[in-house]
């Protein structure tokens, strides 16, 4: 990319879109990973499952509304970046940039003012005692703050991304997450042992630590940023290409985000409804409000951070596919297009089904070693249909950024929406009549739609065959049953088993899992699918 700054012998590995792919994931890992572990502590520290709900209810409006008013500018400025740097544009890389920050900000502000004006009609939706709904307001307020933050690091972030330096992309999230997680639990701890105040100022610390860490990870990547933006400069001064002024630029901008913007709109809006919708639901079936209380609170607290775990494959994947696809599609390269678009779907296919697999499997001694819980077996149960919800929200995420990259927007917002339509309709009956598991179902068959409706069109669009796609399905799904009867095996031997004290069960699961992946592993490794996927071969000795 930038011939002074560093070889090009440097970088059709590095820059390759597996290799991106998984340098972005490692880096998600490594924040989800720390998310999952401060959870357990964190748990503890609030000691309530009601304090729990509130602070996963509260990020998935949270979550949904940043996607909204960040309408999608990472993607596009990383499309942008990505063009004109392909383009030999290095001066219109860099307005792109500075531009990104100011509008970003603006929309920033924005959804702060949106999110605190509606946090009281938002809580008075999800919370029906008036203690509940005053908590969950200050919640919400106090995560109106990162509305504005974490916008100016998206900015910077998908500026790294359309440059293609996906090491600090990752190092950018671990950063953020390390610190926010530092904040929340040495401000919790401080509050509730050393002041002894109640937990719930631990909550308010923990949705504060949010805004903490944006300041912090935009003095980080601003930092590098610097030099990534001296080295265009250079290349700009021997560039020949004209500069694109900023008016025809901000509406190229706009343009893009505006597809990306009803993308988040529609795509996301999945956040709401089990926040909203699934307690809606769950009040009109016979379930005690107990009960309601402890699925709320394994669906959206525990049950995400489970599942993050391998739905970080999706932004990871996506920060990859972004530029990479727009650059092939600017040398009109179809061939390199068809390339990246299976080997990205079938590496997260192939990860997102043992991962999934993987929380499927072992909900209940997780559930039973590390959260908090009034009941185990409704816990479990709700955390295992979550594992399968998790596995569609990994691999539609980036099926659809596919068709967003390669230039058919339009028709996968028409199916978008009518999924989220559809997925509308069914979520509140199909939750009366089934709990969690109607919730879960609504999902599937929504985000099936997508995902089949973009197979189809990605094929005719570009003459993709997939039918290793397929083979890599068949195949791992085999491995999977080759773990799972190990798995059991192990359990009936008291491995794993949630019957014990916690500690030999923790030490238990562990054991359990080792074996079971090394059996998943071997049989996979028989098939040839790691081989296959990220193109390596066993080398044999000779005699």
């Amino acid at each position: 990319m930038m011939q002074n700054q560093k070889p090009k012998a440097s970088s059709a590995a590095k820059k390759s879109i597996i290799a991106g792919g998984l340098i972005g994931t490692g880096g998600f890992f490594i924040a989800k990973a720390i998310g999952l572990i401060y959870s357990i502590p964190f748990s503890t520290i609030l000691g309530s499952s009601a304090y729990m709900g509130y602070y996963g209810s509260a990020y998935r409006i949270y979550s949904y509304l940043l996607n909204v008013f960040t309408a999608g500018a990472p993607m596009a400025i990383a499309t942008m970046v990505a063009k004109y740097i392909t383009r030999k544009n290095y001066k219109t890389a860099l307005s792109v940039q500075r531009m990104s920050v100011l509008v970003m900000a603006l929309l920033g502000a924005l959804g702060m003012i949106v999110m605190a004006a509606f946090s009281g009609v938002l809580a008075k939706a999800m919370e029906s005692s008036a203690d509940g709904q005053s908590i969950m307001t200050t919640v919400l307020c106090l995560l109106s703050i990162a509305i504005f933050l974490v916008p100016i690091l998206s900015a910077y972030r998908g500026f790294i991304q359309g440059c293609k330096e996906m090491e600090e992309y990752a190092f950018s999230q671990a950063f953020e997450q390390i610190f926010r997680v530092a904040f929340l639990l040495g401000v919790s701890c401080l509050l509730v042992y050393g002041f002894k105040l109640s937990s719930v100022w631990a909550l308010y610390a923990a949705v504060l630590s949010t805004s903490v860490a944006a300041v912090a990870g935009i003095i980080q990547i601003y930092r590098f940023s610097r030099s990534t933006c001296q080295a265009l400069i250079r290349e700009g001064h021997h560039q020949q290409a004209r500069t694109v002024p900023l008016k025809p630029l901000f509406r190229e901008f706009i343009l893009l985000c505006l597809p990306y913007l009803l993308f988040a709109i529609i795509g996301y809006a999945n956040d709401i409804y089990d926040a909203i919708l699934l307690p809606v639901g769950l009040k009109l079936s016979s379930y005690s409000a107990e009960q309601i209380e402890t699925m709320t609170s394994a669906v959206n607290y525990v049950g995400i951070k489970l599942t993050a775990i391998p739905m970080i494959l999706s932004p990871g994947f996506v920060a990859a596919i972004i530029p990479h696809i727009t650059s092939a599609l600017e040398k009109n390269d179809i061939r390199t297009v068809r390339k990246d678009i299976l080997e990205c779907i079938n590496i997260v296919l192939f990860i997102a089904l043992f991962l999934s697999f993987a929380i499927f499997m072992y909900a209940r001694p997780l559930f039973y070693t590390l959260y908090y819980t009034a009941d185990l077996d409704l816990s479990a149960s709700s955390v295992r249909w979550i594992a399968l919800e998790g596995l569609f929200g990994t691999i539609t995420p980036v099926i659809s950024s596919m068709m967003m990259a390669c230039r058919m927007r339009k028709k996968l917002l028409v199916q978008m929406l009518i999924s989220a339509v559809v997925k509308g309709v069914l979520m509140v009956p199909m939750v009366m009549w089934w709990g969690v598991a109607g919730a879960v179902l609504s999902t599937v068959i929504s985000y099936s739609w997508i995902i089949g409706y973009s197979l189809y069109m990605m094929s005719m669009q570009y003459s993709v065959s997939f039918h290793s796609t397929l083979k890599t399905l068949i195949q791992t799904v085999i491995c999977l049953a080759v773990m799972a009867a190990a798995a059991w095996l192990l359990t009936r031997i008291g491995l794993g088993s949630a019957s014990h004290g916690k500690l030999i069960c923790l030490l238990g699961m562990i054991v359990n899992g080792l074996i079971s992946s090394v059996f998943f592993a071997v049989c996979a490794v028989y098939f040839g699918i790691p081989q296959r996927l990220f193109h390596f071969r066993f080398r044999r000795k000779r005699a």
